[in-house]
Order: C-alpha cells, then sequence, then structure tokens
C-alpha cells in the first residue's frame, strides 16, 4: 500500500541588504503563483525586493514590519522596521507624527534613534489637487511627490471607466466584473527637477543612489493616506 508523502513547506526567502535596492513592495508574498503553488508562498509582511529565481518570481525581504513580522517586545509601533524576521534589530522607527494644522510631518529614526530624515505630507491646494509629499534627507535637496493628474481628471477617467464596465456588465452579463481603479502614480524629483523616486501604490522605484532607502522604506509604511 503506498503512503502519501506528507508535503515538506517552502522555506522562507533569505532576507537581501537593503541598502542598494532599486525596486521594492511593501507585502506578504514571498512566491509568485505556480501551478504546484496557485495562490503563491506567503510569509511576514515586509519590504520585498523583487527577483528572478529557479522558482519563477522570488519577492525576497529585506526589512520586516513589526506588527506582523513575529515575535516582539510589548510597546513596538507598528511604524517600526527590522532587519530580521524577530524584530531584534531595528533598522528604522516611524513617529507618529506632527501635525501643524493641515501639514503633518513624520521623523524617521535609525535603530540608535538618530534622526535618518523627515517626511512630510502637505494638504492638497484647492479643489483640484491631489496632496503632495516631501522627503527631507540632511545634506541633500528636498524631494517634492506628486501626481500628473488632478481629482477633476481622475473623476472623469474613473467615469469613462466606470461607463465602459457598465455597458460590458450589461452586454456580457453577470461574469464581467469592474477592474479596480490603479493607485495614483506619485514622481518624486528633487529641486532640479531629476527623478528621484517613483511609488504607486505598494510598488516603488529608487532611481537615485544616494537615496536613504529608510525614508522610501518609511514612505511606503506610511501610505499614500
Amino acid at each position: 500500500m503506498a503512503l502519501w508523502k506528507r508535503k515538506e513547506p517552502e522555506a522562507p526567502c533569505a532576507p537581501v541588504d537593503w541598502r542598494g535596492v532599486e525596486g521594492f513592495v511593501l507585502g506578504t508574498l514571498e512566491l509568485a503563483p505556480t501551478k504546484k503553488h496557485p495562490y503563491g508562498v506567503r510569509g511576514p509582511m515586509a519590504i520585498r525586493v523583487p527577483q528572478e529565481g529557479p522558482r519563477g518570481a522570488v519577492y525576497a525581504p529585506c526589512a520586516f514590519r513589526g506588527a506582523l513580522a513575529g515575535p516582539q517586545p510589548s510597546g513596538i509601533s507598528e511604524k517600526c522596521l527590522f532587519e530580521d524576521p524577530e524584530c531584534l534589530r531595528v533598522l528604522c522607527r516611524i513617529d507618529d507624527g506632527v501635525q501643524d494644522g493641515a501639514l503633518r510631518r513624520h521623523e524617521v529614526k535609525d535603530g540608535r534613534g538618530e534622526i535618518i530624515g523627515t517626511i512630510e505630507r502637505h494638504p492638497a491646494k484647492g479643489r483640484k489637487k491631489h496632496p503632495s509629499w516631501r522627503i527631507r534627507q540632511p545634506g541633500h535637496s528636498e524631494v517634492v511627490g506628486r501626481s500628473d493628474g488632478d481629482l477633476i481628471e481622475r473623476g472623469v477617467v474613473g467615469l469613462i471607466e466606470y461607463g465602459v464596465s457598465f455597458y460590458e456588465s450589461g452586454t456580457l452579463g453577470d461574469q464581467r466584473v469592474a477592474k479596480p481603479r490603479k493607485p495614483r502614480m506619485i514622481h518624486w524629483n528633487d529641486e532640479a527637477g531629476t527623478r528621484v523616486m517613483s511609488s504607486q501604490g505598494n510598488e516603488h522605484t529608487v532611481k537615485a543612489a544616494w537615496l536613504d532607502r529608510r525614508l522610501a522604506f518609511a514612505f511606503a509604511l506610511l501610505g499614500d493616506r
């Protein structure tokens, strides 16, 4: 009589060095869906670097979010990243922010409590614009993050997409589900207009070698809200 062999769980992806990261996402997906794993393989919430491996697309972690990364000392804020899944080596901490009118400012500190830089959320100016962001890293020019379109433009596009979806649902029946709208694209430029980083939802691409990756990770943790 043949015995079924118990499937061994997939080994977690080994962490990679965070310092030279260019493209990254915030999420739990470690191994993209395959025939063997149609839903993919997931791990702890982390900053992850897309790579190609022998098993297909792999999302290797480089920084772990404290709240969902495993055992941790009491009192650790969710806005904290660690170098290890055990949450023992702090990579950076993001405070709850200080509100100055409609402007909100966050300090980002390293594991020793020294300030790496600040992230600011500036309110929308008028009804047509999105909120904008600022990254301030000592020794470098201010980096401004904003999107190309405005709320009215996105609203028109949204109405068009909704109309097309409504028409298709009427002609194709309930089998078609409207696609969710993509998050806005944020372009981060320095004072000279040079592209430093791009962000869209949980996906981020760092283009400037001098940008401290911990500031980019901190924005990913805060989210475009």
